[in-house]
Formats: structure tokens, C-alpha cells, sequence
């Protein structure tokens, strides 16, 4: 019967202790720790498939003036950028302000050639 009021008393003690504001807030802390590097592992793949991408246009957009080339780096940066670019200038067939004509033509078809899009849909 001792036994029982003692593993009573420290499953009181333990929840009290950590319903604490100090172990909440320190709980909290650990979980967007984890939570955040569970994020950056899951888009490893995405990021490298992109930076492969990236370099397989490299020789076809080096002409590009410096803004072009700063835009199509936003645009490559995440998968979810690069499909909504798709939707909206290679599909939707929308006027962009920074790639046009045959640069315009050439992600389009380099997007659809290379299915770097087709895993994220």
C-alpha cells in the first residue's frame, strides 16, 4: 500500500512538473527544433533536384541580363514557386515581365522535359 502513495505521489510530481511554464516553454523550444530540421531534411532532395536544374539551364539562360537571372533564381529556389511559374506562363500561356520569347519557351520546355515537376503535383 506504501508502494501505491509513493508512484502516486511522483506521477503527481512529474505531471506537475512538467505542466511548469519553464518545461512548457522548453518543451515548445525542443518541438519547432525538431520540427524545423524534420522540414530542411524532408526538402534536401527538392533542393538538390532544383540545384541540378539550375545547372542544366546554366549554359542556355547565361545571357540573360542580371535581373532575368536573379528572377529565375526566385523562381527555382523552392518546387512551389517553379509549378506555380508553370501554371501560370507555361500552361496559362500568361505574359511574364522578366522571361519572354525563346528564354520564356526554353524553361518550358526544359521544366517539362526534365518532370522536376511531376513528383511535387
Amino acid at each position: 500500500m506504501f508502494r501505491f502513495f509513493v508512484i502516486t505521489f511522483e506521477i503527481l510530481v512529474l505531471v506537475l512538473i512538467l505542466r511548469s511554464p519553464f518545461v512548457q516553454f522548453w518543451l515548445s523550444d525542443v518541438q519547432a527544433s525538431i520540427a524545423d530540421w524534420m522540414l530542411d531534411m524532408s526538402l534536401i532532395v527538392d533542393n538538390q533536384q532544383l540545384a541540378s536544374f539550375r545547372q542544366e539551364i546554366a549554359l542556355r539562360t547565361q545571357n540573360l541580363s542580371e535581373y532575368q537571372l536573379k528572377y529565375l533564381r526566385q523562381i527555382t529556389d523552392n518546387k512551389a514557386r517553379l509549378k506555380d511559374f508553370n501554371r501560370l506562363y507555361c500552361q496559362g500561356h500568361d505574359k511574364n515581365p522578366y522571361l519572354y520569347g525563346a528564354s520564356l519557351r526554353y524553361l518550358c520546355d526544359e521544366i517539362g522535359r526534365k518532370g522536376i515537376l511531376r513528383k511535387y503535383s
